[in-house]
């Protein structure tokens, strides 16, 4: 298989990775109406962090990191949860300024958008999923091929995010103030419900 395709994978890999629903995905939507563009954007590159670590981990095969995460599984998915109960709890009591703010780049949004995907184990899960879909084994590659191919995905990841963002604050600048609310009262309820789920999995997980 040549070198262009690894890399070319690489960087649909970075795009899919990025596109299921989840805690990071609805921060990036809350911030992209409220906060506009950038500030959208620096929570999405939280998740493309998230992504390229995962990506890392996945073709280099780092038997000793998987073997971390499935022997803590239960303990992640457990605090991991409770970490995102709370980021949603505090985002559906926070409340938003009467007019559109317009923040740039935040690296508190970047922050906890990463720690939100690194609290879900599944994360890991489906990148490792998704290298095994595409055969992307290089083993018998150039040591260039695989730091190309994971700076594809992530490139792939950050286009995504940009995207989303923008397309999403644009259309936020159409909201009224009582449409900002209500769209950030169901993204924190969004995220609350991916970390009770996340709870509760690690909590069945126990007996």
């Amino acid at each position: 298989m040549g070198s262009l395709t690894f890399i070319l994978k690489g960087f649909l890999i970075g795009i899919i990775s990025a596109i299921p629903v989840g805690p990071v995905l609805m921060h990036t939507l809350q911030k992209s109406v409220s906060d506009g563009r950038k500030a959208g954007f620096s929570s999405g590159l939280g998740g493309t962090a998230v992504d390229t670590v995962c990506g890392i981990i996945s073709a280099f095969a780092l038997s000793g990191i998987g073997d971390f995460v499935d022997k803590y599984t239960t303990a992640i998915e457990i605090v991991g949860g409770l970490f995102i109960m709370l980021v949603g709890f505090r985002m559906f009591l926070s409340r938003l300024p009467k007019e559109r703010r317009k923040k740039s780049w935040s690296a508190g949004n970047f922050i906890k958008s990463a720690s939100m995907g690194f609290s879900n184990p599944a994360a890991l899960a489906v990148m490792l999923a998704l290298f095994a879909t595409f055969r992307m084994d290089m083993g018998g590659q150039p040591a260039w091929v695989p730091v190309l191919a994971i700076l594809a995905l992530a490139t792939g990841s950050a286009i995504y995010w940009f995207c989303v963002s923008g397309i999403v604050a644009r259309l936020g600048d159409r909201f009224n103030f009582k449409v900002l609310v209500v769209i950030t009262k169901i993204a924190a309820a969004g995220i609350f419900a991916f970390g009770a789920i996340l709870l509760v999995k690690g909590i069945i997980s126990l007996f």
